[in-house]
Order: C-alpha cells, then structure tokens, then sequence
C-alpha cells in the first residue's frame, strides 16, 4: 500500500487540491447574497483560504515540473511566492474561525491586527534564522509552513470548529433543523484538521520528528498526510455544501415574508377604511348630536360640559385619522428613513436635554429596503436612546446610519458609564422587554444587532441589516408575532 502511495503521489496531492478548490469555489458563488447568520457571511474567509491552499498544494505539483525549464532563480521566487501564500491561507482560516465567536468589534479587530503581527513577524524570523544557519529556500518554506500552521491553523481551525457548533443553536431557532447535522460535521472535520493540518507539519529543521512530523507520519502509518489531509476537506466540503442549503431556505422564507407583508398591507388598508368609514363618523356623528343637545340647553355649565366633551371626541378624531396615515404611510426610501430618524434624534434631544449628532451617508447608494424598514429602524433607535438616557448617566450620543449597495448600518453610541458585562454581546431574547423587541426587530430586517462597550468608553449599539433584490426574513412565528402586534 505504501509503495502505491508512493508512486500515485503526484495524483493524490492534485486531487487534494481539486477538493480544496471545490470548497472556496463553493463558497465564494454564495459570497453576495444577503444573509443573517453569522455563518455564512464569514464563509468568504473559509473561500479564500481554501482557494489558496489549493494553489499551494498545486504547486507542489507543477513547481518540481517547471524546473526543468525554468533557472533556479525563478524556480526560487515560485518557491517564495507558495511558502507566502500558504501562510497567507492560515491567516484566512483563522480570521473565519474569529468571526463565528461572538467577540465585540473591538476584540475582533484586536485580533485580527495581531495575527498580521504574527504573520510579519514568523516571515522575519524565518528569514533571519535561514541566513543565519545557512538554509535554503526549501528549508524556508517548511520552517515558514510549519510556523504558520502552529500559530495560525490550529487555533483558526479549533475556533472555526467551535463556531460551526455554536451554529447549530441558531440554526434551530431559525427553523433549519434540518441543517443542522451538517453544522456538527463541519466542526468534527475541523478538529481533525487541526490535527492533521497543525500538529503534523512539513519536515522543518527545527520541527518535532516522529509521527508529529509529515515523514514520520508515512514511515509510521503508511498513509500520506496528502490523502489524509484531503479525505478531512472532502467532508468539510460536503458539510459547507449541505450548509448553503441556508440560503435556499432564507430565499424561502423571503417569498412567505412578501406574502405575508402583502397580506399584512391589504389589512391595513381594510382596517384604515373601517375606522374612517365607520368608527370616525360613527364618532363625528355623536358630536354632531351633542353639539345640537348644547344648543337647545338653557344651562351654562351643561353647555360647557358638552362642548368639553366634543372637543375631546374632535381629538380622538384627529388621533384616528393620524393612525391611519401611518397604517398607510410608506417608509419613503433612504430619505424618508433618514429624515424620520433624525426627527426623532432632535425630539430626543429636545425633551432630556441631552447631546445628540446624527450622521447620514450613502443615502444614494442604498440597496432594496426590506418591508417596513424604517418603522424598525425607528423603534430601535428610540429604545436604543431611551437606555442611554436611563442607564449611561451625563453623556454625550451619537447616531450613525450608513446606507450601502449591500447593508444599513445603524451605530447608537453614547458616552456614558458603560455596558455591564452580562449585557454585553449580541442582544438575545433572555433579556428585557425593550432589548428583546429590539432583536425582534433586527431578526424581522434579517439583521443582526449587538450591544458592546465603546472604544473610548460608554456603549454601542450596532445594527447591521443585509439588502439584496428581495427583502430580508424572519422565521414564521416571529413574523407571525410582530404582525400580531402591528395589527393589535
């Protein structure tokens, strides 16, 4: 078996490539579509690394064939150019397995900053130990491979496997129960890979020897760490295949979204006729009739009392017919959005006296608008400067609203005393009634909303809401929810 191994290795490690290749292929097709799981908008990472470590893995099959029609100066620089982006691809990997843990921007981005750090600084080190103890550029590469996949792979990997499993809890809460099994397989894939792509390593001059060693390996198992290696990114392809059926069924839940939002309009529309048709003349006619009773009355304070009376029913009248303008009243686009919100930032201000910027930008570019976009963006914004009022202290609270071909991002920030750290995260339906709508709300645009201390003190709020040609979703019983209490 070793010596078939051996002499189909060429073919063996193109196939691990084609696998690799597969994957990025497969999930860099999905990579615009507009998506609420946190999983899926990361896939990118996964795409790039796997395209990248396909390259790697090719050229370990085509470099060895160009040598013997190209000078080894350029033989060298193809050499360079593969260790570079093999290391490259682990840094990607651990980016994907980053995003899937729910840190706050600010760790995250601390995080990301500090594996670019590591990057240069293994590339340094490499490069110095190799002119110090006379290595050549293929001693160079192991040493920068097996570096990278200490530092890089195996906590990208462990993290991306860990994340892939906090998936499947979203998963059911969504409704894709179905989905996730697969979400499971991908985390088991991942820990062997960190095995077999981290703790096994290229034969470095300075890497352990034995079984942890990829010469070791094959004198030990008879198995190449080529095969073994492509057998873990098969079924990591097949459980990412599986795991893009999450855009198939967001696709439609978005169609059940527009009927229901059809439905949901059209008994607006009845309800608003009803009540200017019915219940405000019904209303205008006993006023009518109590007006008439103050005329023919001979005593004063009846006659004030009644007129007292009809002027209330004047109000209710005047508070119906502004309920039906809003039962019918469009969200306007970016600038009616915009303009509603920043009304709301100016009331806000005027009653608690309380400093407030509000900021528009990309109005011009913005993407499709899911149904009743502005109406949540409205509700979160208010609660959003309601807490700070109530919780931050004396402080000062800006308001951000960014419109893009792709996403709106709505940024609350107040600098107040702080976010306590049971709070802190992803706004999720154990807490209170208002940050409890407030997710609601986010998950009906098909967005994500997190809550999180601020860079240079106080608390974020940050809502991001995909756009693309149709409106974003929400599973049945929360659409269900919300339209209740639309329509109650």
């Amino acid at each position: 078996m070793a010596t078939f191994f051996q002499q189909n290795e060429t073919v063996l490690v193109f196939a691990h490539g084609v696998v690799l290749f597969a994957l990025g292929f497969a999930a860099w097709l999905q990579r615009r579509r507009a998506t609420r799981f946190t999983l899926t908008s990361s896939l990118i990472w996964l795409a790039s690394y796997a395209f990248l470590e396909a390259l790697v893995i090719w050229g370990f099959v085509f470099i060895p064939i160009q040598s013997t029609y190209l000078a080894p100066s350029a033989i060298h620089a193809l050499v360079v150019l593969r260790a570079v982006l093999q290391s490259v691809a682990v840094v990607f990997l651990l980016q994907f397995g980053l995003r899937l843990v729910p840190w706050t921007r600010q760790r995250l981005r601390a995080f990301s900053v500090a594996s670019v750090i590591a990057w240069v600084a293994i590339m340094i080190s490499a490069t110095a130990a190799a002119g110090n103890l006379g290595w050549n550029v293929l001693e160079w590469e192991d040493t920068t491979a097996a570096l990278s996949r200490y530092v890089f792979l195996i906590p990208g990997a462990l993290l991306s496997a860990y994340g892939m499993w906090r998936q499947r809890d979203e998963l059911t809460r969504s409704g894709m129960v179905g989905i996730r099994p697969y979400a499971a397989l991908a985390a088991a894939a991942l820990v062997v890979y960190a095995v077999v792509g981290g703790i096994i390593v290229e034969p470095a001059p300075w890497a352990p020897g034995g079984i942890a060693n990829e010469s070791g390996w094959f004198a030990t198992t008879g198995l190449p760490l080529a095969v073994l290696r492509g057998l873990v990114a098969l079924a990591l392809l097949l459980a990412v295949i599986k795991l893009l059926d999450i855009f198939e069924v967001e696709a439609k839940q978005q169609i059940e979204t527009l009927d229901r939002a059809r439905l949901v309009a059209e008994e607006r529309a009845r309800f608003g006729r009803d009540l200017h048709d019915g219940t405000i003349q019904s209303i205008y006619a006993s006023g009518l009739h109590l007006e008439a009773v103050a005329l023919n009355t001979d005593d004063a304070d009846t006659r004030e009392e009644i007129r007292r009376v009809v002027g209330s029913l004047n109000a209710t009248i005047d508070g119906l017919r502004g309920y039906i303008r809003g039962l019918q009243a469009p969200d306007g686009g970016p600038a009616g959005i915009a303009s509603d919100l920043d009304r709301i930032v100016h009331d806000f201000a005027d009653d608690s006296h309380v400093e407030v910027t509000f900021r528009v930008t990309g109005q011009e570019s913005c993407g499709p608008l899911p149904e009743d976009a502005g109406q949540h963006l409205a509700h979160i914004l208010r609660e959003s400067l309601a807490n700070a009022a109530r919780h931050a202290g004396p402080c000062a609270v800006s308001v951000r609203l960014t419109f893009r071909p792709d996403e709106i991002d709505l940024v609350v920030a107040d600098t107040g005393q702080g976010i306590r750290d049971e709070i802190a995260g992803e706004v999720t339906p154990g807490h209170g009634n208002g940050l409890r709508n407030m997710h609601e709300r986010a998950r009906w645009l098909g967005g994500r909303i997190v809550i999180e201390p601020g860079p240079s003190g106080g608390t974020r709020v940050v809502l991001a809401v995909p756009l693309d040609d149709v409106e974003s979703t929400e599973m049945p019983a929360t659409r269900q929810g919300i339209a209740t209490e639309v329509m109650s």
